[in-house]
């Protein structure tokens, strides 16, 4: 079976899933933009696959391809029509590259992708299947404990994790999605009396000394702010029942360190 590989954190997920299942993996993503994210994702990709010793083929970078295949559909938003003809793009390449070396079958690593519908993406895997004569895998690498393990590796190794899809046009609209987030975080903080703090902060630090504000309102404080790593003392920890690492609040997980004494 030939594996199309999309980014690293989705070829976790189906590794974690298949194991030594995986043995060759193929990049094809005309879609990324810019070249130099391309590249950050490739060279990802690329010591997993040295890792966990993976025969990779490689493709050229050849956006235009994409910028063609999508002519008309560039502002659809992200699970549209538009996306459906990239899905389609990458996968036919694949089948094609798996016909081309003698494989028997192929899948994709975007089913373990959070953004994307996983019926589609299958559906999609089965027409291309159909169309050129070469088996396609159905897989749904999001699902199941082999999910929340690769999740952990992924935070663990610290591997690369993109904040948008790969296009420049979803680039631009999670761009303009952050900037409304921000813009609705600040209203809400400056009704709490809170305009002071500023939503995304890169660090964050929260104690006994806090203002009253932020103490009794915390978690909603943190919906709002959501700063990437979150500084307490033990008052807050033991207060609200956290703990040193990852924290599951509300619909997203905080990044938690415990102090001592102030930064």
């Amino acid at each position: 079976m030939l594996l199309h590989v999309c980014c690293a954190p989705d070829l976790v997920a189906a590794y974690f899933h298949l194991k030594d299942k995986i043995k060759y993996i193929y990049f094809y993503n005309p879609n990324i933009h810019p070249k130099g994210e391309y590249i950050k994702r490739l060279n990802e990709v690329k010591k997993l696959a040295k890792l966990w010793n993976l025969k990779m083929i490689e493709s050229k970078y050849n956006p235009d391809e994409f910028f063609q295949y999508v002519k008309g559909l560039e502002n659809l938003g992200e699970n549209s029509a538009r996306c459906d003809k990239c899905i389609y793009l990458r996968l036919l390449n694949t089948a094609n590259t798996a016909k081309k070396h003698n494989f028997t079958s192929f899948a994709t690593t975007l089913t373990g992708s959070r953004k994307k519908i996983l019926e589609k993406i299958n559906n999609i895997g089965k027409i291309v299947g159909e169309e050129e004569k070469v088996k396609y895998v159905e897989t749904h690498f999001r699902k199941g404990i082999e999910s929340h393990l690769a999740a952990r590796f992924i935070k663990e190794n610290k591997i690369y994790r993109q904040n948008y899809c790969g296009c420049i046009f979803s680039k631009i609209e999670n761009e303009e999605k952050i900037k409304k987030l921000k813009e609705k975080a600040k209203e809400k903080l400056k009704e709490m009396g809170l305009e002071y703090l500023q939503p995304f902060p890169e660090t964050f630090k929260i104690t006994k000394s806090s203002p009253k504000e932020i103490i009794e309102n915390l978690k909603e404080v943190l919906k709002l702010t959501r700063p990437k790593l979150l500084y307490i003392d033990t008052y807050v920890m033991k207060k609200f029942n956290l703990k040193e690492g990852w924290n599951r609040l509300g619909n997203y997980n905080q990044k938690i360190k415990l102090i001592k004494e102030s930064l």
